[in-house]
C-alpha cells in the first residue's frame, strides 16, 4: 500500500466548500476573473485535486487584490471630491 504524503493530501470538503464560496462571493463583488478560477477548481475536483487546489487559492488571491484596488479607488474618489468640494465651498464659508 502506498504511503501519501500528508502534505499533498486535499481535504476534498473544505476544497469543495472554498470553491464554491469563491464563486458566490466572486459573483455578488462583480469580480468575474475569481469566479471564474473558482469553476475551475470545481471541474478538476475529481481528477485532479492538487490542481484544484492552486486554482482555489489564486482564485482567492485575485478576490483580494481586486477588493482592495476598489476599495483604494473608492477613498481616492472620496479624497478627490471632499477636496474639490472644499476648494468650491472655501469662498463661501469664509465669505469672502
Amino acid at each position: 500500500m502506498p504511503v501519501q504524503d500528508p502534505e499533498h493530501t486535499v481535504d476534498r470538503g473544505s476544497l469543495q466548500t472554498s470553491a464554491i464560496m469563491l464563486i458566490v462571493v466572486g459573483f455578488l463583488c462583480g469580480a468575474m476573473i475569481p469566479s471564474v478560477f473558482g469553476i475551475i477548481a470545481l471541474v478538476q475536483l475529481d481528477s485532479d485535486s492538487r490542481s484544484a487546489r492552486q486554482m482555489t487559492n489564486i482564485g482567492w488571491l485575485i478576490f483580494w487584490v481586486l477588493l482592495g484596488i476598489g476599495v483604494l479607488f473608492i477613498v481616492g474618489w472620496l479624497l478627490v471630491s471632499l477636496l474639490m468640494f472644499g476648494a468650491v465651498a472655501l469662498p463661501f464659508v469664509v465669505g469672502t
